[in-house]
């Protein structure tokens, strides 16, 4: 059951699996169109192998209160770190996907030596300039009300071609996940993730793993790969067959990835 967290203008529902000690503590922050619940199979492997794991919505997102926008990676960064030090965190793995992973970066920049690790799912720098029209249309689909619309575009860049066909209960589950998101709230997420960049990734004072689908379309390799090559301590992963949302699609692939970067990084 979610538990509530109660910040000063936002209230933020989180999940937790307990740790033991030794073990380094992972957060797991969700981006555009998912929540939490998109990081079961992560919250589960990481309380297994004793690392204590925070899933959370952010705000404007799942079970978390959402105040009127606009909002920004900023802000979405600066929650982060609230939520850190409001749960006592020590020194966690940060790992985000997507937008998550800009607002991940962000956060590892302010909290500097705090941070023990990052992990990008599905990262970028900055988006393609082409992309800003995608974003565009979301926001004008979301204010509409055409979450479906917005659902079935989204499956289509999320899952692998092979997936959507094997795997149809993935798939409309995964739809329904994206069709069931507030439609305002949507619209100033789609508003605010078009606007979002990493901001002086050569300050990243942590080990970094950029880690991608091998048919993402929408964060190539060759975007891990660009992240890796801007922090100081960076390098890639390539998650076979899969798309944007790998930790969906292969989670078994993207645990053993995200585990051993966190063993090694505890040890």
């Amino acid at each position: 059951m979610a538990q509530r967290l109660e910040l000063e203008d936002v209230t933020i529902a989180y999940e937790e699996r307990a740790g033991s000690g030794g073990h380094v503590a992972i957060v797991l922050v969700h981006g555009l169109g998912g929540s939490f619940h998109s990081w079961w199979a992560q919250l589960a492997a990481g309380g297994e192998r004793g690392h204590r794991t925070i899933a959370y919505d952010q705000r404007g997102a799942g079970l978390s209160s959402k105040p009127a926008g606009p909002y920004s990676v900023e802000l979405w960064a600066r929650d982060l770190v609230r939520v850190i030090d409001a749960l006592d965190v020590e020194r966690p793995l940060l790992v985000g996907h997507s937008v998550g992973c800009m607002t991940c970066q962000h956060a590892s920049v302010l909290l500097g030596d705090r941070v023990a690790g990052l992990v990008t799912i599905g990262g970028a720098l900055r988006w393609r300039e082409e992309a800003g029209p995608v974003f565009t249309e979301r926001v004008r689909l979301a204010r509409a009300g055409r979450m479906d619309e917005i659902a079935e575009t989204v499956v289509g860049t999320g899952l692998s071609e092979r997936c959507r066909r094997d795997d149809p209960t993935l798939t409309g589950l995964f739809g329904n996940l994206i069709a069931s998101n507030d439609p305002h709230a949507y619209a100033e997420w789609s508003a605010a993730t078009a606007a979002g960049h990493m901001v002086a990734p050569e300050r990243v004072a942590c080990p970094v793993l950029a880690c991608c689908g091998e048919h993402d379309p929408v964060t190539p390799p060759s975007f891990a790969q660009a992240v890796a090559d801007a922090v100081p301590n960076g390098r890639t992963a390539v998650v076979d067959g899969a798309a944007h949302w790998c930790h969906l699609q292969a989670p078994e692939a993207v645990n053993e990835i995200l585990l051993a970067f966190a063993h090694e990084i505890a040890t």
